[in-house]
């Protein structure tokens, strides 16, 4: 097997250069017809009343947080275990970091009574399994949900971004890959307006770029690029092939999952995950055992990857003096990992590999 070599993102195709090279020609390479289409396009997936394109899901998240009326030293709630992209804006803001423990079965937050006091909670819909958690408010609070890996999933019948705020990425990682990229889906019409005066340096869309016209000191130069915006927009219509290849392959390794006991992440009755990734570990997350099976897989042929490894509350570059004690968390870093890599995760093995590796997971559980 080759699973070692780059097969993500996907080589752009015949249609997909010529579309790439009109818009070079086109000269118009920001505030375009493409970023516009984008937006119409994740209104249209999401089903969320305003889409507002970003260069990144970073500068989504941090606008996003803005809009809310995050300033310095407001109280942000999010999970320890997410990539550092989450917390990259709150912490330029200067907000107040306060991480929460996860639930053992979907790696997301746990229910409301269990979060700490905050002013903003940022939930995450980790490898694409959608929190549980309400996706508007709760108690009183804002929720900004980071579904940077969550394109395609869906809850209750519904796609994850039907209602409340959500951050979503473009790259060249995730489903929908591109150089780069991200957008901010709300059905609140007044933070999009904020959004997208602060993606322009805090000028209120279809004025004239000047400094006269900020109105926002927030503001950024955070407006996504033409050519990026036309292959995400292309790519959009093939998202449900790439999300139903991802939920195939994922099924068929979870079932050789159960059957050998080894613990893998569940996502729930109602949700229905375009999964980003297949995340597995020993029972009772023993970090030892983990380490037998990753050193197993390797020998075999199969990469895994240790995503998260380093939780937020215990990264020196997020929480200085480190931070509280969360079992669920430390133990999921440390004991679990994750199949494949970001070059060439489980969606692009063929038929063939994916039962190599359910194979190869089978002789190596009891390693």
């Amino acid at each position: 097997m080759e699973l070692r070599q780059r097969r993500w993102p996907p080589e752009p195709g015949e249609d997909e250069l010529k579309l790439l090279g009109e818009v070079a020609r086109s000269r118009i390479w920001t505030d375009g017809p493409w970023t516009a289409e984008v937006e119409r396009r994740m209104e249209q997936l999401t089903g969320a009343p305003h889409a507002v394109a970003f260069n990144s899901c970073t500068s989504a998240l941090h606008a996003a947080l803005h809009a809310m009326g995050c300033v310095r030293g407001t109280r942000v709630a999010m999970p320890a275990l997410t990539f550092a992209g989450t917390a990259t804006g709150a912490a330029h803001i200067g907000a107040d970091l306060v991480y929460a423990d996860v639930r053992p079965d979907t790696l997301t937050l746990g229910p409301p009574a269990d979060l700490p006091e905050s002013d903003v909670v940022v939930a995450v819909d980790l490898h694409g399994v959608p929190h549980g958690l309400d996706r508007e408010r709760i108690a009183g609070r804002p929720v900004l949900t980071d579904a940077c890996q969550s394109i395609g999933s869906t809850l209750g019948g519904r796609h994850v971004g039907a209602a409340g705020t959500h951050a979503w990425s473009f790259s060249s990682a995730k489903l929908i890959a591109a150089p780069d990229g991200g957008a901010v889906t709300t059905g609140d019409a007044g933070l999009a307006g904020r959004l997208r005066e602060l993606r322009d340096y805090g000028v209120p869309a279809g004025e004239s770029r000047s400094n006269a016209a900020v109105v926002w000191a927030g503001g950024h130069n955070w407006r996504p690029t033409e050519p990026s915006m036309a292959m995400v927009a292309h790519r959009l219509e093939r998202l449900e092939g790439w999300a139903s290849r991802a939920r195939d392959v994922t099924d068929r390794v979870h079932r050789t999952l159960d059957t050998i006991g080894l613990w893998r992440q569940s996502p729930g009755e109602a949700a229905r995950p375009a999964w980003h990734k297949i995340r597995l570990g020993p029972p009772g997350w023993d970090r030892e055992h983990a380490a037998r099976i990753e050193q197993a897989l390797a020998e075999a042929g199969v990469p895994t990857h240790r995503w998260g490894l380093v939780p937020l509350h215990r990264h020196p570059a997020f929480t200085p003096a480190g931070g509280a004690e969360l079992p669920v968390t430390e133990a999921a870093a440390a004991g679990t990992l994750c199949l494949g890599s970001e070059a060439a995760p489980p969606m692009t093995w063929t038929d063939d590999e994916v039962e190599q590796v359910c194979r190869i997971l089978e002789t190596t559980a009891g390693s």
